[in-house]
């Protein structure tokens, strides 16, 4: 208040004085004139009449003089008054200019803070308060987490470019098909569709499907001759939480399911899921504990050469006898093993038993091959050949005994790095399966780029042999693709005598299966060696 007070006397007082400053040089011209005026008429004129026509003369004069002295000193002020509101104009204009740029820095901040820089679509803090919001105001929604199944592989074979361009056309695709509803994009390949009012879970499903087919679709256009899938994880608002966070978490949870399932899959939250993560947490955290107090340890499945009825291999098995969680399948706790980086650990045990219990096979004379699984994690380690390297010198054990078997989807998900690291592998005397064959991505066409020796063929190519003709034609020409390339084939999954009766006429070289011998402890098969190599 005072400053507005002081603000308004200092323009009174200068107005004041601007104008005392007018007033005086007004005067000072006036007197001055008619001062000098009346001394010179008086000096040079004597003559009355002519006196007062010189006076009324000066008096015009006089004014007209005042009158353009004015004009001076108006015109000088008006000028500085139009100078300054130029001024003025000029500050204006370039606060309006700074105001704009702080609008638009405004704008781009917003930007990066509440939506993905890539794709435009909302990011993970936008989502955030955008369903804080309907919670708030108790609105359904169906949270829908998505992601492109193995996105990590095309795009490491395609490049980045490829795979930016990729989740632009898929940011894009999702807006088209939300029905106005939010798409949000929360990490590299993962988006999520939030659905407004949508609890029924089979009318969620039957929407969702086709989001995931048009997607599909999409990537599989962009990726040219690869075949990629997409998976989603759901969560309801208000039936599996109540906060964000929750409801984030389940529908991960959810996406986890999918993808553990086999992948291409919509799996909604459920108790039984969130169990199933508990359980994974669990068996997560025995793995190392379980090592040390030597509750793994190795079975071994015989792989019978079918044309002599001998064992002529092994195929190594580890198991795990957990002592409260019991019998752990290694399908629940080797995927979790690569994902916590205890893979490595457990492939050291499987390094060691192994080679240990081959070493004394050689003694007593039991020389076989033995195969053993190595998890994509493990051959892709830098220090992979180095580890297996080791545990054969220190048990001297002939490395052609010794048989690496890879999967397809190994091999397919880095196919340069683990061509590289297969041929140092038979370049340094041991052999190399490729398991499950048939099973996923099965292309005959790269078999005669991969470096293999044995085609493992999955079980789901002989399951009905005995019932569908078709089934053994295309056994017949895979058996004897593989031959010309001078590759031995073993057929797994062999469980009925019919299947083997059926199996008789073809050029078969190894077949294994429970209806020969299940996996079995160490001491069981050493007693069969034993008597078979009497």
């Amino acid at each position: 208040m005072n400053n507005k007070r002081e603000s308004k006397i200092k323009k009174l007082n200068r107005a004041s004085v601007e104008s005392f400053k007018i007033t005086a040089l007004y005067f000072l011209t006036a007197y001055g004139y008619l001062f000098l005026s009346d001394w010179i008429v008086m000096i040079l004129v004597d003559d009355p009449i002519l006196l007062n026509l010189i006076q009324s003369i000066k008096g015009l004069i006089s004014l007209g003089l005042i009158g353009i002295v004015y004009y001076f000193i108006i015109l000088n002020r008006l000028q500085q008054f139009i100078g300054v509101n130029h001024q003025m104009n000029q500050v204006l204009e370039q606060l309006k200019q700074k105001n704009q740029v702080l609008i638009e820095l405004e704008e781009k901040h917003f930007k990066l803070a509440y939506y993905d820089t890539l794709t435009g679509l909302m990011n993970k803090q936008r989502l955030e308060l955008k369903v804080n919001r309907m919670i708030e105001q108790k609105e359904p929604f169906a949270f829908v987490y998505m992601d492109i199944d193995n996105f990590g592989a095309i795009n490491e074979l395609k490049g980045h470019v490829w795979g930016d361009h990729a989740l632009i056309l898929i940011a894009k695709e999702l807006e088209k098909l939300s029905k106005g509803n939010v798409v949000s994009r929360l990490s590299e390949d993962s988006f999520v569709l939030l659905l407004s009012g949508m609890t029924d879970h089979d009318a969620c499903k039957v929407y969702v499907e086709e989001v995931l087919s048009s997607i599909k679709e999409l990537i599989n256009l962009q990726a040219e001759v690869y075949f990629y899938t997409a998976s989603a994880g759901i969560s309801i608002f208000p039936e599996h939480g109540h906060t964000y966070t929750d409801i984030l978490r389940y529908a991960n949870l959810a996406l986890s399911q999918a993808k553990k399932n086999g992948k291409d899959q919509i799996v909604f939250y459920n108790q039984y899921t969130h169990e199933l993560k508990l359980r994974e947490y669990d068996i997560t955290n025995s793995i190392k504990t379980s090592l040390q107090q030597n509750d793994f340890y190795i079975v071994y499945q015989p792989i019978i050469d079918f044309k002599k009825n001998h064992i002529r291999k092994v195929e190594a098995l580890i198991r795990w006898l957990h002592p409260k969680l019991g019998m752990i399948p290694p399908n629940d706790f080797i995927y979790l093993s690569e994902i916590s980086g205890s893979i490595l650990e457990l492939t050291h045990f499987v390094y060691e038993s192994v080679f240990k219990q081959m070493a004394l096979w050689n003694q007593q004379g039991l020389k076989i091959q033995v195969d053993i699984n190595v998890s994509p994690k493990v051959l892709m380690h830098q220090d992979f050949i180095k580890n297996l390297n080791y545990y054969i010198h220190k048990h001297q054990v002939d490395k052609g005994q010794v048989i690496i078997e890879v999967t397809e989807s190994l091999i397919l998900s880095s196919i340069d790095q683990a061509i590289m690291v297969l041929n140092q592998l038979r370049s340094e005397g041991y052999r190399i399966a490729l398991d499950d064959f048939g099973s996923g991505y099965s292309s005959l066409t790269y078999l005669k780029h991969l470096p293999i020796d044995i085609l493992k063929m999955d079980k789901a190519f002989i399951a009905t042999i005995d019932k569908n003709e078709l089934e053994k034609q295309f056994l017949k020409f895979v058996l004897d693709l593989a031959h010309a390339m001078h590759k031995e084939v073993v057929l797994e999954g062999v469980e009925t005598i019919s299947q083997e009766t059926v199996l008789k006429p073809f050029n078969v070289d190894y077949v294994q299966g429970f209806l020969y011998y299940k996996p079995m402890k160490v001491e069981e098969l050493t007693q069969i060696l034993q008597e078979k190599y009497k």
